[in-house]
């Protein structure tokens, strides 16, 4: 497999790039989830409060810093086509796809200004500290941390709008616009490319 695109199939660090961001998103979303006791099996003592916060923004930054990455390897690399989509297909791709880059990036760095204008710099797993990206500002802590909130439950709107064509994609068009993000074979009746 290659490592970078060609003009019918995702590279491997087109691959490594959306599975890792995809694993990074859901960890962060559930690290979060069970901070503001949203999960009725789990209620965070203090400790855990406190771990999880700073998980959940490490996470974040990390996130951040692979979608602006990410960004770089998708302007340098040609987009592939790994099946014939109709013309409503090509539109809602392209869109989806431009809204998924926009908030992975814009959700992790309105964290960070929210955390900042806090006044709580980011213990990166307890092995060091990453100072605010702003001076401590109170009167900017409500609207960042809403504007946060209010875009990651976006932004999780569209990764499941997403992963629910990639299925219908795999199930029911029976094509390769899955398999292709994937690191095993396409369907054998692939024809693009040939």
């Amino acid at each position: 497999m290659a490592f970078r695109n060609t003009s019918t199939s995702w590279g491997l660090g087109a691959k490594l790039f959306h599975w890792t961001m995809a694993l990074g998103i859901i960890g962060a979303s559930i690290f979060i989830l069970h901070v503001n006791d949203s999960m009725p099996w789990f209620k965070s003592s203090p400790l855990f409060f406190i771990t999880y916060i700073h998980w959940h923004k490490s996470l974040g930054l990390i996130l951040l810093g692979l979608a602006m990455l990410r960004l770089i390897w998708k302007l340098a690399n040609p987009k592939p086509v790994t099946e014939e989509l109709t013309p409503f297909e090509e539109k809602a791709s392209k869109w989806t796809h431009r809204s998924l880059y926009t908030l992975m990036i814009v959700v992790p760095a309105t964290g960070w200004v929210a955390s900042s204008a806090f006044g709580s710099p980011t213990k990166f797993f307890g092995l060091f500290v990453i100072p605010g990206i702003i001076e401590k500002s109170k009167p900017l802590v409500g609207p960042f941390y809403w504007i946060h909130f209010g875009l990651a439950w976006l932004l999780l709107t569209i990764v499941s709008l997403h992963i629910i064509a990639a299925f219908y994609h795999h199930d029911r068009r029976k094509d390769n616009v899955l398999r292709a993000m994937w690191f095993g074979p396409k369907r054998v009746h692939d024809k693009i490319g040939k």
